[in-house]
Order: structure tokens, then C-alpha cells, then sequence
């Protein structure tokens, strides 16, 4: 029997969204094949890298040149980090710069998806639906009526380059401008795109490699929500209802999935991603947030729709692992 291959997998990160990173990468940790696979976890926060010893969980110092010469011979990186700099494409570079391998798009492809108001231009030009939008540098100076006349009210307001629904507010008037600009320049200097108001369903759809390494579509979930959007608290302290597969025709679950499959080819991205979207009348998917590293804890989307797909946990993170890789 050939011996475990050793692979790191990266958690934490520098936002608010690293405690959402440790549960994906406990989840990871918990569900990887251990007859083909030895993970070892390592922590990413503003002190440093970290190894942890899973059998006490004490914690190390390391470094990138550390683990590039570890007598293990990682295969590479499964990057299970939220937020900055797991999503935004700097450890990537640095990953790149190592010769080390890893499960998500290319540093291109991390820096692009993460910030919005790049991702919705490109998706413009893609001819693929996004809100209208106002997109302010972080100290630009900007004008409430121009806004309101540009995107409509009650528009969203979000920092250009977060996660998790961090930052992000729903502006019902042009008095509520200021206060939800500020609170998205205090959590990010990325700039702030402030977004038309699409009136809908929600929907997302995962996409991950299948057993040939090729993007295949999961169900589509439907996102319901008592609160005024998709925040933060919705998503992670319970305050929402997520029915998979969506209780939808036939011809509209195809149109999200075909959806989702254009945004992951058009953004390059690989391993696995998830796209929402807004289905506003007469049938149109609106792309609202595309999310290069997804979460993969207990309460998260994909791992729910990939056991409504037939694919275990276990097998998605073997697809994962094999098509980015193991792949020639």
C-alpha cells in the first residue's frame, strides 16, 4: 500500500473572517481520506505561521521556506483561508513564488474574484447580469444624489474586498449613504462599490471537479432570510433558511447552474467556487458575489449540496486535491 501523501492545509488569515477559516479547515482535517492523504495544518494571523501538532494541537513557528523543505515533500497547499490572504490572491504569490501548488484559482484569478467591482466589470463585458453600480475610491469624495440617481434607492453599500457579508449594508435612503459608506471603508482600503437594489429570490450554486478533474455544477440552494439581506449573522449564527436542492422548474435550476459555470470559466477559477445570484423578473440571474475560497464548515452551502450531488465529503476534497494537485 502506497504511503500517505503529505499536503498542507492552510486556515486562519488576517480578517474577521478567520474563525470561519478554522471550522473549514476542521472540516477538511476531519473528512480528508487518511489512506491516501497526511494533512498538516498551518495557521495563518498577524504573528506569523504557525504548524500544529494535531495529536496535542500545540503550535509552532514555520515559515513558507520551512515547509518548502520539509522532509515530508508537501504535494502542495489546499487553502481553506477566508478573507485576506487566502482570498485575494497574495498567498498565492508567495505559493507561486515557492514552486508550491495549491486548490484554488491562480493569484490572478483570487485578486480578481475578490474584489467586486472588477469582478462586475468583467462580468459586463461577459454579458452576464450584475447589479447597477457606483464604484468610490477609498478617500474619494462623493456625492449623495449622484448615487441615488445612479444606482436607485434603497441600494447595497460594500467594501470592495471582503468576505462573509463584513462590512456590507443596506441603505434604504440617501440619509443612510454616509453611514453605510463609512462602515465599509473602516473594514477594508479596497474602495466601496454601492450597488442597485435587485428585488428577488437568492440562489447559489457550488461548482467543483468532478472525479476527471472537469467543473460540474451542484444543486442549486435557495437562501431565505427574515433579515434585510444575506449577513453575516445570517449566514453563521442560524438566522436563515437555505433549502437544497431549490424548490424551482427544471428550466430555472438549469439557467443558475449554466450561470454559475459561465462566471467560474469567465473568472478563471479552479477547485472549487460558488456563485450567488439574484433571479429577478422576467428571469434574469444576477451575479451578486462570486467566492473563490467558499466555506466548508457544518452550517456551509457546498458541503450541503455536494451530499444532495451523491459526492461525500471526503471524495469532494479527493476531487479537489487530485484535479489541482495531482493533475499534469
Amino acid at each position: 500500500m502506497n504511503k500517505p501523501q503529505a499536503l498542507i492545509v492552510f486556515t486562519g488569515g488576517y480578517s474577521g473572517e478567520a474563525v470561519i477559516s478554522r471550522k473549514s479547515a476542521a472540516m477538511i482535517m476531519a473528512q480528508i481520506d487518511r489512506t491516501r492523504f497526511e494533512p498538516v495544518l498551518v495557521h495563518i494571523n498577524p504573528k506569523g505561521w504557525f504548524f500544529e501538532t494535531e495529536a496535542s494541537g500545540e503550535k509552532t513557528s514555520t515559515t513558507l521556506d520551512d515547509l518548502v523543505g520539509d522532509p515530508r515533500k508537501f504535494i502542495g497547499a489546499f487553502i481553506m483561508v477566508h478573507g485576506t490572504p487566502g482570498e485575494d490572491g497574495k498567498l498565492q504569490t508567495m505559493l507561486d513564488a515557492a514552486g508550491m501548488r495549491y486548490t484554488t484559482g491562480d493569484a490572478d484569478c483570487m485578486a480578481l474574484t475578490f474584489n467586486k467591482g472588477r469582478t462586475n466589470a468583467l462580468l459586463r463585458n461577459e454579458n452576464i447580469a450584475v447589479a447597477r453600480s457606483v464604484e468610490l475610491a477609498h478617500t474619494e469624495p462623493w456625492d449623495a444624489h449622484e448615487i441615488s440617481e445612479s444606482v436607485g434607492m434603497p441600494c447595497f453599500v460594500k467594501p470592495n474586498e471582503t468576505g462573509s457579508s463584513i462590512g456590507i449594508s443596506r441603505a434604504e435612503t440617501v440619509a443612510e449613504l454616509a453611514g453605510a459608506i463609512a462602515l465599509a471603508r473602516s473594514v477594508s482600503t479596497s474602495g466601496v462599490l454601492v450597488e442597485s437594489l435587485l428585488e428577488g429570490r437568492e440562489f447559489t450554486v457550488g461548482v467543483v471537479p468532478d472525479e476527471h478533474g472537469k467543473p460540474t455544477v451542484l444543486p442549486v440552494t435557495e437562501i431565505t432570510t427574515e433579515r434585510s439581506f444575506f449577513d453575516y449573522e445570517a449566514k453563521y449564527q442560524g438566522a436563515s433558511q437555505e433549502t437544497t436542492p431549490a424548490l424551482i422548474p427544471k428550466e430555472q435550476s438549469d439557467a443558475l447552474q449554466a450561470q454559475a459555470l459561465a462566471v467560474y470559466r469567465a473568472t478563471q477559477c479552479r477547485g472549487m467556487a460558488r456563485v450567488d445570484m439574484i433571479w429577478t423578473e422576467p428571469g434574469v440571474a444576477s451575479v451578486i458575489e462570486v467566492n473563490g475560497v467558499p466555506g466548508f464548515s457544518e452550517v456551509s452551502i457546498i458541503p450541503q449540496q455536494a451530499e444532495k450531488s451523491g459526492f461525500t465529503k471526503s471524495k469532494l476534497i479527493s476531487n479537489i486535491i487530485d484535479s489541482t494537485l495531482l493533475s499534469d
